[in-house]
């Protein structure tokens, strides 16, 4: 028994006329730009800091990512908790990227533990989830000498709703000679003052 050639004729014709009755159902591209009650992200700063800049992170004391840059494209990023104050741990996120012309060549952890994660998703980026006590844990990474790192930082709060909080006041940083706690944003752009 063969098929009739009816209904794939119908369905043919029939095809169009839906394909033009849900085209004519799509709404337009929204209009480029900010949308009608959306707020705007504001610009990630870029700060210097200070080539051979030391942070003095205290184990326990205190909750805090502390970003160095030693000189020569090497890099170090530490983590430190208030444990010894509130008796809990601090979760962190933390991500840090340069831009295409300047890879990450070479990365390692330094005291890590065994929950404590350190991944290199690409050449331009290192991604970190740390659990932080009573210690500090630290990453080190070496890329093109004077390039510009974005810093990200997520802290898990178990007090206040059990979500993940981008609070920029908890990245450190030695810049301008001085010792910075907070940023003005989070991710920030952190430049060295030299190479």
């Amino acid at each position: 028994m063969s098929r009739s050639p009816r209904p794939f004729v119908w369905h043919a014709l029939v095809a169009p006329a839906s394909l033009a009755l849900g085209v004519a159902c799509v709404a337009p591209d929204p209009p480029h730009g900010k949308e009608a009650g959306e707020a705007s992200l504001p610009p990630i700063a870029e700060l210097v800091i200070d080539g051979g800049g030391e942070l003095a992170l205290q184990p326990g004391e205190g909750i805090a990512v502390g970003v160095e840059y030693a000189g020569e494209g090497r890099w170090s990023v530490t983590t430190s908790c208030d444990t010894t104050l509130t008796g809990l741990s601090c979760t962190y996120d933390l991500i840090v990227s340069t831009d295409e012309l300047s890879p990450i060549t070479d990365y390692g952890g330094d005291t890590l533990d065994g929950d404590d994660r350190l991944i290199a998703p690409d050449r331009f980026a290192l991604a970190a989830a740390f659990e932080t006590n009573d210690d500090l844990d630290a990453f080190g990474f070496t890329t093109s000498p004077g390039a510009t790192v974005r810093v990200s930082a997520l802290l898990y709060d178990s007090d206040g709703g059990w979500d993940w909080r981008e609070d920029p006041r908890i990245i450190s940083w030695v810049g301008n000679g001085g010792v910075h706690r907070g940023a003005p944003t989070n991710p920030v752009d952190l430049t060295p003052d030299r190479p």
